[in-house]
């Protein structure tokens, strides 16, 4: 009786396991997280009809009157998930991202549009603005000057480096610190993260610290384009080098100082000495670089440069359609033969005898008018050796149709009788 209870409970123990327990992992599995965002301007406005989009997916969500959106989302540990927010009628470039968390389902973003800020300078409004002072290692600056430049406000920051102060978008914030370089930042870095403050990081002067990675890397003035542009212009071919047909690409290492100065160019892949030392010099009568920044200031900076050896082949020229023996092509004329042959231009044959030999014949009759027209004869006009010789009298004036060749007049046989008898003559 025992044993028979005991498979009882065994069966029904690996049932609940085989049917029961999958089914509630599963429905765990697929529980989605709801978010619930909150986009406001920094005046506390909604912002509405904003777009937030899951990298992946193609739904959208749309803030409502209050600017808040809400949705759900199935959180997959194995890999983060991004979400993009955009202004409306701009789905080209995101305002702000962040990653979807499950210990972050409410988040408050604070967001402007340029019509926003545009808006905020014509009225002057101002936003209390928090952050810490503290030097590179970390420790708070306690006394640092925070001003508004142009407006007479400042404080001081206390002695956990914190600072609290009205600023507004048309004038930059300064930050002043003693045996400190100085910092120049704007509203917007603040209102990033308006639920915290902001940390401004603070460098001692002269610092000869250089950088790999920054907030902004160097650029040449104009971009890479410009660059390649240079390359172009200013890298000398070693002579050597293109003679034997050697290509390729030297890498270059350089720093670029606080004013824009490219300092220690190096050598970081080398092709052969010859080109090695043509890159060098190329890099080095570059002009001034847009200095790097950390944290709104110009620091110094590594940066590295593909510097390619590459020989100009022409190009072929293009394939031509082969002509007649002339340069230009012409039609053929109404006798069959072409317009335009040996010559770059040929005379046009006409039919008939218009143009025989001679530049110029005209028939006997071609200019004999019927009637009282020019009455020519055969031989006036007459084309000798390509000119045109008319004898002198060679137009004669005839009668004219108005006055026609006096005629004896028909008259009926009586009447001729009557004259007859009478004596009377024509």
């Amino acid at each position: 009786m025992d044993f028979t209870k005991r498979i009882y409970a065994f069966v029904t123990f690996l049932l609940c396991f085989t049917f029961i327990l999958p089914q509630n992992v599963h429905g765990e599995e697929d529980k989605e997280t709801e978010f619930r965002i909150t986009i406001l301007k920094t005046s506390g406005e909604p912002q509405v009809g904003m777009i937030l989009k899951i990298n992946g997916r193609s739904d959208k969500y749309l803030s409502n009157e209050q600017g808040v959106i809400t949705f759900q989302y199935k959180i997959d540990k194995s890999y983060n998930r991004l979400a993009n927010i955009y202004f409306p009628g701009d789905e080209t470039k995101a305002a702000t991202s962040f990653v979807l968390k499950e210990t972050e389902t409410s988040k408050t973003i604070y967001l402007d549009s340029q019509e926003d800020i545009a808006s905020f300078k014509q009225n002057n409004k101002t936003v209390t603005i928090e952050g810490f002072v503290k030097d590179s290692s970390q420790k708070p600056i306690q006394g640092a000057i925070i001003s508004i430049q142009g407006t007479g406000r400042k404080v001081l920051s206390d002695e956990i480096g914190l600072f609290r102060i009205e600023a507004d978008y048309n004038h930059p914030i300064t930050i002043r610190a003693e045996r400190m370089e100085n910092r120049l930042l704007n509203i917007t870095t603040f209102l990033q993260h308006p639920d915290e403050p902001y940390t401004v990081i603070m460098y001692r002067k002269n610092s000869t610290r250089i950088y790999s990675v920054v907030e902004e890397m160097p650029e040449y003035p104009g971009g890479m384009k410009a660059f390649v542009n240079y390359l172009k212009r200013k890298l000398v071919y070693p002579p050597q080098a293109k003679k034997e047909n050697l290509e390729g690409v030297v890498a270059v290492q350089f720093v670029v100082e606080k004013d824009g100065r490219i300092t220690s160019p190096t050598v970081v892949r080398s092709l052969r000495a010859d080109m090695d030392s043509a890159a060098l010099t190329a890099i080095r009568n570059m002009p001034n670089w847009i200095p790097a920044r950390e944290h709104g200031m110009r620091v110094r900076c590594k940066y590295s440069v593909p510097v390619q050896f590459k020989i100009e082949r022409p190009k072929p020229a293009p394939k031509k359609t082969p002509l007649a023996t002339d340069t230009i092509a012409a039609p053929k004329d109404s006798l069959g033969t072409d317009s335009l042959a040996t010559d770059s231009l040929k005379k046009i044959v006409l039919p008939g005898d218009s143009l025989l030999k001679d530049s110029l014949r005209i028939k006997p009759d071609s200019l004999l008018q019927r009637g009282d027209s020019l009455l020519l004869r055969p031989d006036s006009l007459t084309a000798l050796n390509d000119s045109l010789v008319v004898s002198n009298d060679s137009i004669a004036a005839q009668p004219t149709t108005d006055q026609p060749a006096d005629k004896p007049k028909k008259r009926n046989i009586f009447v001729r009788f009557f004259r007859w008898l009478f004596g009377i003559k024509d």
